[in-house]
C-alpha cells in the first residue's frame, strides 16, 4: 500500500522548504543587501546631519552667535557614528567644532582640502578616507529682507561620520539571525525594516521641514516622538525655528516703527517748510517796507504788531516740533509730586484769559466732590489742560461759553473741558491723537495749528497711567475728557 503523506506533513515540508528556501537566500544575498541598507541610510543620516547643521549656522554665522553654534554641536554626542563636524566661514576659520576623539588629526589633510574647495550643489559628495565618510555642505544666507529675496553662501559644514560603527550594529544582528534560524532571521528582517523605517522616517520629516523653513515658512515644525536622540534634534528644530520666528518678528516691528519714524520726518519737513515759510515771508516783506522808509509813523504799532504775531507762530510752531522731538525720543520725564486738581483748572484759566478777552469768551469752572489732591507731574497735567483749553478757545467762535470741569471721587481725578465749536466728525475721531494730523475743524480767529498738541497729551496721560477720550456730536462742540489715577501710594510710570 502507497503510503500517504498528510496535510500536515506536506504543510510541514512546505514550510522547512520555504524556510531552507530563505535562509539559504538570506546566507548568499542579505550581507550585500544589508550593505546597501547600511550605504543608503549612511548617506541619509550624513547628508540631513550636515543640512541641519548648516540651516542652524547660518544664523549663528550671520549675528555671530557662537553660543548658540556651540548649542546646535552639543547634539551631535547623543547621534551614534558621528566623529566630527566643522563650521567653517568663509574665510576658512572655523566658527564651531565637534572634535571628540584623535579622528580629525587622521583626516587633516582631506578635511583642509574641504575647507578649501568651492562646495557647490553640483559636486556634493561623500567621500570615503577609511573607515571615515565625510560630507561638506554648504551654509547658505537667505536675505529675505532683498526684492527678490537673495541666496550667498557664508561658509560650509563638514561633516565625519564612523561607518564601521554603524555597521557592527547591523552585522552583529545579522549573526544572531542567521544562528538561531530562518524564522527568527524573517522576523528579525521584519523588525529591522521597521527599525530602520523608525529610524529614517523621522529625519526625513527634519529635512522636509528644514527645507520648508530655509524657503521661508517659519510656520513649520515638526511633532516626532521617537524618545530617542532623534526627538531631541527634532525638540532642538522647533525650538530653533520659535526662535527666528522671533528674532523676525522683532527685526520687522523695528523696520515698521523705523519706516513710520521715516514717514514723520517727512511731514515734520513739509510742515516746516509751508508753516514756517509763511510767517517768514510776512516779516521780511515788514522788514523791507520799513527799510524803503513806506511805513508811516503812526502805521508802525500795526506792522510791529503783525511782526510781533508772526515771530509768536514761529516760536509756537518750533517748540511744538521740540516737545514732539522730545516724545519721540522718549525724554519726557516724570517728576511726581502732589497736585491740587482745582488750583491747577484755575490757573490754566488765568493763563488765558487774555485770549479769551480778545475773543469775547466765557470760561466756567465747575467742581464736584472735595479731596481735588492726585500724584503727579503738575507741569505735564498743566500741558494737558492748557491745551485742551487753547483748542476750545480755538475752534470756537466769539461770544461763546467754555465748561471746565474737575470731578474729584474715591480712585480718580477727572477734568472735562467743554466748548461749543463745530465738534468732530468720524474721521476727525480717527486720527484725533495721531501725529501732524490735521482735523476738519478750523481755528475761528486765525490762530495756528501744527497737529501736535494732542498727541503730546495722549502720550502724557499714558505716562500717568491714566485715561484720555473726546465725546463730540457734530455741530453740537466737543467735550475733552482726561481721567487720573490719584497714585497717592504708586510710583508712576516713567
Amino acid at each position: 500500500m502507497k503510503r500517504r503523506i498528510g496535510i500536515q506533513q506536506k504543510f510541514v515540508t512546505l514550510v522547512l522548504v520555504l524556510l531552507v528556501t530563505i535562509g539559504t537566500f538570506i546566507a548568499l544575498f542579505f550581507p550585500q543587501r544589508q550593505k546597501s541598507q547600511m550605504n543608503k541610510y549612511l548617506n541619509e543620516k550624513i547628508q540631513v546631519t550636515a543640512q541641519i547643521l548648516a540651516y542652524n549656522a547660518q544664523f549663528a554665522i550671520a549675528f555671530d552667535d557662537k553660543d548658540g553654534m556651540k548649542t546646535t554641536l552639543g547634539v551631535l554626542p547623543s547621534l551614534p557614528g558621528v566623529k566630527l563636524a566643522l563650521v567653517i566661514d568663509t574665510l576658512g576659520n572655523e566658527f564651531g567644532a565637534y572634535k571628540p576623539d584623535n579622528t580629525y588629526q587622521s583626516l587633516a589633510p582631506t578635511i583642509a582640502t574641504l575647507i578649501k574647495s568651492e562646495t557647490l550643489a553640483s559636486n556634493l559628495k561623500i567621500i570615503d578616507i577609511d573607515d571615515i565618510a565625510l560630507y561638506a555642505e554648504p551654509i547658505i544666507w537667505t536675505d529675505n529682507n532683498a526684492q527678490p529675496p537673495k541666496q550667498s553662501v557664508v561658509g560650509k559644514v563638514i561633516v565625519g561620520i564612523s561607518r564601521k560603527e554603524l555597521n557592527n550594529d547591523a552585522f552583529q544582528s545579522l549573526l544572531i539571525a542567521l544562528g538561531i534560524g530562518a524564522g527568527v532571521v524573517i522576523l528579525g528582517g521584519v523588525i529591522m525594516l521597521v527599525l530602520s523605517s523608525r529610524l529614517v522616517k523621522p529625519l526625513k520629516v527634519l529635512a522636509r521641514a528644514a527645507g520648508k523653513v530655509s524657503a521661508g515658512d517659519l510656520e513649520s515644525t515638526v511633532s516626532i516622538h521617537t524618545n530617542d536622540e532623534v526627538e531631541v534634534l527634532a525638540n532642538s528644530f522647533n525650538h530653533m525655528v520659535g526662535n527666528i520666528r522671533r528674532a523676525l518678528e522683532e527685526v520687522q516691528s523695528s523696520l515698521k516703527k523705523a519706516e513710520e519714524a521715516n514717514s514723520r520726518k517727512t511731514e515734520l519737513l513739509s510742515i516746516v517748510s509751508h508753516d514756517l515759510k509763511s510767517p517768514i515771508t510776512s516779516v521780511l516783506a515788514a522788514i523791507k517796507l520799513i527799510e524803503l522808509g513806506d511805513i508811516t509813523e503812526a502805521e508802525f504799532p500795526e506792522v510791529g504788531g503783525m511782526i510781533r504775531q508772526s515771530c509768536e507762530r514761529m516760536i509756537d510752531l518750533i517748540e511744538s516740533l521740540l516737545a514732539s522731538s522730545a516724545l519721540e525720543m522718549g525724554r519726557i520725564q516724570v517728576n511726581k509730586t502732589t497736585c491740587n486738581g482745582k488750583e491747577l483748572i484755575e490757573r490754566v484759566a488765568e493763563a488765558n484769559s487774555l485770549n479769551l478777552s480778545n475773543k469775547a469768551q466765557t470760561l466756567t469752572i465747575e467742581t464736584k466732590g472735595q479731596d481735588f489732591e492726585f500724584y503727579a507731574d503738575k507741569g505735564l497735567i498743566h500741558q494737558v489742560l492748557e491745551n485742551f483749553t487753547s483748542n476750545a478757545i480755538k475752534y470756537s467762535p466769539s461770544e461763546t461759553t467754555i465748561t471746565a470741569r474737575v470731578l474729584a471721587s474715591a480712585a480718580s481725578i477727572r477734568f472735562e473741558i467743554q466748548d461749543e465749536g463745530p465738534g468732530l466728525t468720524d474721521e476727525d475721531k480717527q486720527k484725533l491723537f495721531g501725529f501732524f494730523q490735521r482735523l476738519s475743524a478750523r481755528p475761528t480767529g486765525g490762530e495756528s495749528s501744527h497737529g501736535v498738541g494732542l498727541a503730546i497729551t495722549k502720550r502724557v496721560v499714558d505716562l500717568h497711567n491714566g485715561k484720555i477720550w473726546a465725546e463730540s456730536e457734530l455741530g453740537k462742540g466737543t467735550t475733552f475728557i482726561v481721567e487720573l489715577p490719584r497714585n497717592t501710594d504708586m510710583p508712576l510710570a516713567a
